[in-house]
């Protein structure tokens, strides 16, 4: 599948344009300048083709980190070189010589440069053109001197120009496409979604880097460096079904959260919770579990998720404060910065989520159900009027159906289902997902 990469200065509207173009709000949109610091990737589908746009870092000309600001470009270089094509978006402007004209910066060229360098091909992107009057600046001189052959005025705010840009796009890769190469249209298979989530400062970027085997995530030990949900494809090495990593934001007490990004960034966070298959939860294993870490459990069963708990920093202490009011979900002790047990994470994933889907057949349950009356010697006159079924997956939901008169003298009773899910975990694997029961009359 072609890969489009969106480059440019800060603050030029590069992010509310892939947001436009994939039809979906994934890269944070704000007025401070630098907001989108990492890859983030997503599918656009056009004229019956797709396409993968990846949004960069924008580059911010007076960075206050000059490391972030290195690593910033080091990602704008790693998504060139991805890239099928590259799209430089710039703030359009009018012509110099108007009362509203200034000159391309010395920086947007720095920019421009660096995008021609590796010869992949690249259009310039004039951005903000939210009306006539801003559309005529197209002819602006100015941009002829960057160099591009292709330039395109367009709004990301209303999507004028859009169309127009996408049906050059396709016509593009068409055209430049060799006999032999594969169509743009590729079979997606639905990948296991996992959400990584925990405080600030507990190791999610440096484990998504671990995971994915480069260092795609911008890592830092300041709280809140990744923004907002970041996502990356990786090749199960367990199963078949390809994975979806999302690296949100760090989350942490809502009293302490501040007004602007990291309040969106949160607010991702907590969304793509509800998105996932699977949640992997980091702890720091050199600190205690607080109520926070708890409440974000709470939280993944709300929303009926599969859950791994992820020690992080195992290799600074010898016994980390593990969680055992949560059955259910495995725990991994690891290193991210080491690398230590890695891949047994997709191990717990593939696993994971193949009991969330676990289905039993109804004559298998009848059996089960009658073995554990006997067993706990509950009254089988009861109980032999009373049927267990399995009505759904993602997660396992079974319900016990009996007649309304059972029902009505509450003669099944809520230790007995929980009698009931306990001995269901003993007979199958549902390790990593909620086990749910409910009563239905006949």
């Amino acid at each position: 599948m072609k890969k489009i990469a969106l480059i440019g200065q800060m603050n030029v509207g590069k992010s509310t344009l892939f947001n436009r173009l994939i039809e979906e709000e994934k890269s944070i949109v704000s007025n401070v300048p630098g907001t989108t610091r990492d890859l983030n990737y997503g599918f656009c589908l056009w004229r019956g083709e797709k396409f993968i746009f990846i949004d960069t870092g924008g580059v911010i000309e007076k960075e206050s980190s000059t490391k972030l600001k290195k690593e910033t470009k080091e990602q704008i270089i790693k998504a060139i070189k991805q890239a099928d094509l590259i799209f430089f978006v710039i703030e359009i402007r009018p012509s110099q010589e108007s009362t509203q004209g200034r000159p391309i910066s010395d920086f947007e060229r720095e920019i421009g440069r660096l995008v021609k360098k590796d010869k992949t091909p690249s259009w310039l992107i004039l951005n903000k053109a939210d009306n006539p009057a801003k559309r005529a600046w197209l002819e602006n001189p100015e941009w002829l001197k960057l160099g591009f052959k292709n330039i395109f005025a367009v709004s990301a705010a209303n999507g004028t120009g859009l169309g127009d840009l996408l049906d050059q796009t396709v016509n593009f890769f068409k055209k430049n496409s060799s006999p032999d190469s594969s169509p743009l249209e590729e079979k997606i298979i639905t990948p296991i979604k996992v959400s990584l989530i925990g405080r600030p400062n507990v190791g999610k970027s440096t484990l998504l880097n671990a995971l994915s085997g480069e260092e795609r995530m911008i890592v830092s030990n300041q709280p809140h460096t990744t923004r907002g949900p970041q996502d990356i494809l990786l090749k199960n090495k367990s199963g078949k079904s390809p994975l979806l990593l999302v690296d949100t934001a760090g989350i942490r007490k809502k009293a302490k959260i501040k007004r602007g990004l990291e309040e969106i960034g949160v607010k991702k966070s907590l969304e793509m919770i509800k998105k996932s298959d699977i949640v992997l939860l980091v702890l720091d294993a050199t600190e205690k579990i607080n109520h926070q870490d708890k409440a974000l459990i709470g939280l993944v069963e709300k929303h009926k998720k599969g859950l791994i708990l992820v020690f992080n920093k195992c290799d600074l202490t010898d016994s980390p404060d593990q969680v055992f009011f949560v059955p259910w979900a495995p725990r991994i002790l690891i290193s991210a910065k080491e690398k230590k047990n890695i891949n047994q994470i997709f191990t717990l994933i593939e696993t994971g989520q193949r009991n969330r889907k676990r289905q039993i057949e109804k004559d298998d349950l009848a059996s089960f159900l009658k073995r554990v009356v006997v067993e706990k010697k509950w009254p089988e006159k009861i109980w032999e009027r009373i049927t267990l079924e399995q009505r759904d997956v993602a997660p396992p939901y079974f319900v016990l159906q009996a007649p309304g008169s059972i029902i009505r003298r509450k003669q099944i009773n809520p230790a007995q289902i929980n009698i009931i899910k306990k001995e269901m975990r003993k007979k199958w694997n549902w390790e990593g997902t909620l086990i749910e029961i409910d009563i239905c009359k006949i």
